[in-house]
């Protein structure tokens, strides 16, 4: 599991595993990463199916560029709505559903090749914390500091 969160957000493999690992053990081993790479890909398929994508054979550049023409629309924010967090990785290729990097890479016109997803790993970076901090049997600061040592915060 920790293989897809290392994977969207280029962090150094052991480091990963090692202070997810000791996340997960301060919560009695409930699971939330699993949980929330769960919520990470139903996220992308509902949005997915919303701008009517076959989420078993969409290839990245298809993806990106009906990411980049539904932020045309105005309801594009409804789409997006709690997809801040949400890396997808399609044909080896991370696609953000950040609304803030869709915008981005609308507005500089990049490339899938080249695309801005910056902010999509620094909010699932604030979400995996929060998921954490937030469980009843996790100590605040120890939290903190386990996510500071793996890099998930400044």
């Amino acid at each position: 599991m920790t293989h897809y969160l290392q994977s969207v957000l280029d962090i150094d493999n052991q480091l990963l595993t090692t202070g997810l690992s000791k996340l997960e053990k301060s919560t009695g081993n409930s699971g939330i990463d699993t949980r929330l790479i769960a919520d990470i890909l139903q996220n992308a398929h509902k949005i997915m199916r919303k701008l009517n994508l076959d989420t078993a054979d969409t290839t990245a550049r298809e993806l990106y560029h009906a990411l980049i023409s539904a932020i045309k629309t105005k309801d594009s924010e409804l789409i997006f709505l709690d997809s801040d967090y949400v890396l997808y990785i399609v044909d080896e290729q991370i696609i953000s559903f950040n609304l803030i990097d869709i915008i981005e890479n609308y507005h500089h016109e990049l490339p899938c090749e080249k695309q801005i997803v910056s902010h999509g790993r620094r909010s699932l970076r604030g979400e995996i914390i929060g998921r954490y901090i937030d469980h009843a049997r996790t100590d605040e600061s120890t939290t903190l500091e386990i996510a500071a040592d793996i890099g998930l915060s400044p």
